[in-house]
């Protein structure tokens, strides 16, 4: 069995901690507890990283801009994590080269990343340690207009002085990394359940957490779970969870909208491009070669909304177009020309604002006239969360950090190919995976299936007939496959 889906026989069980969320902020601190020898309950509203964590921009950032901040703390943390997803994901992170176009002003110039590329190497002499050497990541460099023209034919040459190349990782399938690290937490013990709903935080006569009550979303029962340790990593939803309860603050998480963009043009570079227009106070954009095509982010924008799928706005998306077509000229982008929008929810400094926070928010309800054992967690960055797990973790008194073994056995989830012939490996991998609830759970984030629409849909309706659905069910579930798959959702 890969993942057992089974609310009842959990219930029968008492935990070290109880996980709220499934994320890859509740996945990771599944998978450090568990490697800390702790007894893990994992509760998910939706399905397991549906949200903000699918969306992301498939990139594992090593901090490059904090350097210009001189914010060595957080450079040399996202330098770390970076690295312990290349060496323990292997198959699921590569080196990503990344190319910006230097002109000749301001801090964007031959001479100052020349200074930034050897700090960002000096800083980072260990980055290789451990790593597989065809995932090694090489020290950046300046190359002059001839090359940047060879790197990036569209660039603007106006003023142009060369070229800064330098290395970051990432995750082309970032929804099977997610699978990888929920079954390697599966493996250390965890309990996964997803569409089991946490509804009330349970505690005792001394204010002391003991569980929670959670709806089973499925079939509508309740069951109470028991730990003296809960911790909140539902992202957005997270101030729900706790509404009511002392010791919540209001820097948890503020929501902001954060989308990018994958388009049905040919990608522009082998390499990913940080451009931005030349306009005084332009967005920077960084555009991904994704598996050959266009992937463009990141748009900012408040959201004024509660938690659900967020989307742009028409207006919002137009121009988010319009200013990257203005950073590369004779792009010609059109709305028509995007193939999916991936957005989600992002804390932000203050409400009605795109701010976004520098770093997560930890709260200790007990310390602050909360339930004792209630934590609660506001995450930022997908490339920190495993560290923010630690950190968490430390701060609960939960296991031993120093005792952790760093050769971590992780575990695959199995990749499934497109053959509409072969139903039985699909039948083969339902069969392991009791928490595939539902059509979209397969097609978006157990397999890469949904890249091409046409073929899904195709599927969608063969898939149906290995579920013991009736014919309602099964239009429900195509319609919401359809729904999930569309280039513009009907909001837009």
């Amino acid at each position: 069995m890969l993942i057992s889906r089974n609310p009842r026989e959990a219930e029968t069980s008492r935990y070290d901690a109880i996980i709220i969320g499934g994320g890859i902020y509740g996945i990771t601190l599944a998978l450090e507890a568990g490697r800390r020898g702790l007894k893990i309950l994992l509760l998910e509203k939706g399905d397991f990283g549906e949200q903000t964590s699918f969306n992301s921009l498939k990139i594992i950032h090593g901090g490059l801009r904090y350097l210009q901040s001189l914010d060595l703390h957080r450079f040399q943390e996202s330098v770390g994590e970076r690295a312990w997803f290349l060496r323990h994901f292997p198959d699921r992170v590569y080196p990503l080269p990344c190319f910006m176009p230097l002109y000749g002003k301001g801090t964007r110039t031959p001479p100052v990343f020349r200074i930034a590329l050897l700090a960002n190497h000096v800083l980072s002499l260990k980055r290789n340690k451990g790593i597989r050497p065809d995932r090694h990541l090489p020290a950046g460099q300046v190359v002059g207009v001839q090359k940047s023209k060879e790197i990036f034919p569209l660039i603007d040459l106006e003023g142009l002085k060369g070229g800064a190349i330098w290395y970051d990782a990432y995750m082309p399938d970032s929804q099977l990394l997610v699978l990888d690290l929920l079954l390697t937490a599966c493996n250390l013990g965890a309990t996964p359940l997803n569409y089991v709903q946490a509804t009330e935080i349970l505690t005792d006569s001394k204010s002391h957490v003991r569980g929670v009550t959670a709806l089973d979303r499925e079939n509508g029962e309740n069951h109470e779970y028991y730990s003296d340790l809960v911790i909140n990593a539902a992202g957005p939803w997270c101030r729900t969870i706790v509404k009511g309860i002392k010791g919540t603050r209001e820097d948890l998480f503020r929501p902001s909208l954060a989308w990018n963009v994958l388009f049905k043009r040919d990608a522009l570079s082998d390499h990913a491009l940080a451009v931005q227009a030349k306009e005084t106070g332009s967005r920077l954009f960084f555009v991904t070669p994704w598996k050959g095509r266009i992937f463009a982010g990141t748009g900012h924008e408040p959201w004024p909304g509660e938690p659900g799928r967020p989307f742009p706005t028409r207006g919002q998306l137009s121009n988010f177009i319009q200013d990257l077509n203005k950073a590369i000229p004779g792009l010609s982008l059109q709305i028509d020309d995007v193939d999916r929008i991936f957005a989600g929810l992002l804390p932000t400094t203050e409400v009605g604002s795109n701010k976004l926070t520098k770093r997560e928010v930890i709260i200790d309800h007990g310390t602050e006239g909360g339930p004792k054992g209630l934590y609660s967690v506001g995450g930022i960055k997908f490339t920190t969360a495993r560290l923010v797990a630690e950190k968490i973790l430390d701060l609960a008194g939960s296991g031993t950090s120093g005792q952790i073994d760093e050769r971590l056995k992780t575990s695959s989830y199995p990749e499934i190919q497109y053959n509409i012939q072969a139903l039985d490996q699909y039948q083969q991998l339902l069969a392991r995976d009791s928490s595939i609830v539902h059509l979209d759970d397969f097609l978006l984030r157990r397999t890469s299936l949904w890249e091409n629409r046409d073929k899904a849909m195709v599927l969608a309706e063969k898939l149906c007939t290995l579920f013991p659905w009736d014919e309602n069910r099964k239009k429900q579930e195509i319609g919401k496959c359809a729904t999930c798959l569309k280039a513009l959702p009907d909001e837009i």
